[in-house]
């Protein structure tokens, strides 16, 4: 049997190789030390490929005719008759109203017998003219005199015409707001004519818009009376002014409504894509480091050492960034962890139960690992 003081320094000597020996082991299982610098971080990596960015943003606008008026007479007079009925569809000049024109008939009449004594007389004196009966004063007189009974015929018919009020345009008729027997005037409303087969969809966006809005968007529409349908459209107009008291910009887009489905004065939730990129670079959200300095990445070269990158950040899109300077496609960043890392430290990545030093050419296969497929 050894003795007390031996036994117990003994253990005291134990106790320090094995409370080395779990610090070691701890030491392996947070990150071995780098020889030339701190232990290695434990992290997540991405690599950087060229994606499809869509920026979409939800607005409200609201749906108006592609062309719309109030069909007024051009002349006071009492309404005759009716040719259409409410709701009905109508071409451009078919007859809508008729006003009482027994006058106007009258006059044409009148203006027609003038226009063949006219012809006559000038006939005759064109004869005699030419056997040297008549003088060339009396032929241009009668000439005259031709002229003015045709424009009074012309006269007539124009006055006869607007006894008729015609549809402006193909399109809808509204509701009927007279009735035969009324004497209207020319600020009479009788009704009102849209043409529905393409509406207007107008809405405002912020002037923070005015750099990316164009012609030629497109745009997908939801109205509630059509819950599960989206209805698409395309801008064709944005104001080259803003508005001075909402700091808005009006744009308006065409939707075609060839079945008529829509109608005009529907509200209307809006999907605008103002942007499109076929080629953007996009990392995660939680990639990003911000300091004094400015925004960065972490960006991880073939040694597995990571890197400061400044960068420019550009649109987002469900939890993406897009990095509009600083990246190149293939380039290998750190998406998570990103508290861990140090100029120039190396990183490991966890895969399974473990951890895998990556380099940069390594890092899509290490995010098909952790994935369980192939790269």
């Amino acid at each position: 049997m050894l003795p007390w003081h031996v036994r117990s320094g003994l253990g005291r000597a134990l106790g320090v190789v094995l409370a080395a020996a779990i610090c070691a082991e701890c030491g392996r299982e947070e990150g071995a030390h780098d020889a030339d610098g701190p232990p290695e971080a434990v992290v997540e990596l991405v690599t950087v490929q060229p994606q499809l960015l869509r920026n979409l943003v939800d607005i409200p606008g609201q749906l108006a005719s592609e062309f719309t008026a109030k069909v007024r007479p051009e002349i006071e007079g009492i309404l005759d008759s009716i040719h259409f009925a409410e709701g009905d569809r109508v071409v451009r000049g078919q007859t809508l109203f008729t006003l009482r024109d027994e006058q106007q008939r009258a006059e044409l009449a009148q203006a027609e017998a003038s226009l063949a004594l006219a012809e006559a007389t000038y006939r005759r004196t064109a004869t005699l003219k030419r056997q040297d009966v008549s003088s060339e004063a009396q032929l241009e007189r009668a000439q005259a005199e031709l002229a003015v009974a045709k424009a009074r015929v012309e006269v007539s018919r124009v006055g006869l015409a607007r006894m008729q009020v015609r549809a402006p345009f193909d399109g809808l008729m509204g509701a009927l707001w007279v009735s035969p027997g009324d004497r209207v005037t020319r600020d009479t409303v009788l009704t009102q004519a849209d043409a529905i087969t393409r509406l207007q969809l107008l809405f405002y966006l912020p002037e923070q818009a005015v750099s990316v809005v164009h012609s030629g968007i497109p745009v997908k529409i939801k109205v509630a009376p059509y819950p599960d349908e989206r209805f698409a459209g395309e801008v064709y107009f944005v104001s080259p002014t803003l508005e001075a008291e909402g700091r808005r910009i009006l744009v308006k887009a065409w939707v075609p409504n060839p079945d008529g489905r829509l109608r005009p004065g529907l509200f209307a939730e809006i999907e605008a894509e103002i942007a499109r990129r076929d080629d953007a670079l996009l990392v995660p959200d939680s990639a990003l480091v911000y300091d004094v300095e400015g925004t960065f990445l972490w960006k991880v070269d073939g040694e597995s050492r990571a890197h400061r990158v400044p960068i420019e950040v550009g649109l987002r899109q469900e939890g993406k960034v897009e990095i509009a300077k600083g990246l190149a496609p293939g380039d290998v960043v750190v998406s998570a962890g990103i508290h861990k890392v140090k100029d120039g430290q190396r990183v490991r990545v966890s895969v399974g139960d473990g951890t895998h030093p990556v380099a940069a050419d390594d890092a899509g296969q290490v995010e098909a690992d952790k994935r369980g497929g192939p790269s």
